[in-house]
């Protein structure tokens, strides 16, 4: 099983024209795990999580500015 961690920060820079935040990679790294042990395996859904929860990172950060 990969983790598709590399594949959703690309994807995300494509689409949002946006580099990662700071330390944001840890934290995605950490959120597809707790995806992987509740039981999703599919690496295209795993990849759709992982944008969804940039996204939420990026709206959490917006919010605060």
């Amino acid at each position: 099983m990969i983790i598709p961690v590399e594949r959703t920060l690309n994807i995300y820079a494509a689409i949002a024209d946006r580099n990662e935040p700071e330390g944001v990679r840890d934290r995605l790294f950490r959120h597809l795990v707790r995806k992987v042990i509740e039981g999703e395996r599919d690496e295209n859904r795993l990849t759709v999580h992982g944008l969804a929860f940039l996204q939420r990172v990026r709206r959490e950060r917006d919010s605060r500015h």
